[in-house]
């Protein structure tokens, strides 16, 4: 019985500590803008040319997307209930008042404002 423990104990552990060491560490984003760049982008799509569009959609899909993958690897589904519409107003409005943050910060902060007002816990 004890040569079966020990075994599942060391691989348990090991199994806890690399848990561990992957929450530690940071994570690398990719693909995030700057508020700024969002700003600008936004700026140029109120123009008359469809291709000054371009940038904002994608910009606008990387965030959406950053969001629900948030939501998916917490488990807390905090977008529920809340349009891309206002969320793309929100991170405008958080652009304006923070230019030189990133987008991947700002999907932070808005993930964890929307799980304090729907009173989700992290």
């Amino acid at each position: 019985m004890s040569r079966t423990v020990a075994p599942l104990a060391a691989f348990l552990l090991s199994g806890c500590l690399l848990a561990f060491s992957l929450v530690a560490s940071a994570v690398e984003i990719r693909g995030t803008r700057s508020c700024s760049k969002w700003t600008e982008e936004r700026r140029y799509a109120d123009s008359a040319k469809e291709l000054n569009r371009v940038p904002v959609l994608i910009t606008r899909s990387w965030f959406l997307g950053y969001l629900s993958g948030r939501a998916a690897a917490s488990g807390k589904d905090f977008l529920k209930g809340t349009d891309s519409d206002s969320i793309v107003l929100w991170l405008d409005n958080y652009c304006r008042a923070d230019p030189r943050a990133d987008l991947d910060k700002a999907g932070n902060d808005l993930a964890r404002e929307l799980m304090q007002l729907k009173d989700i816990k992290p």
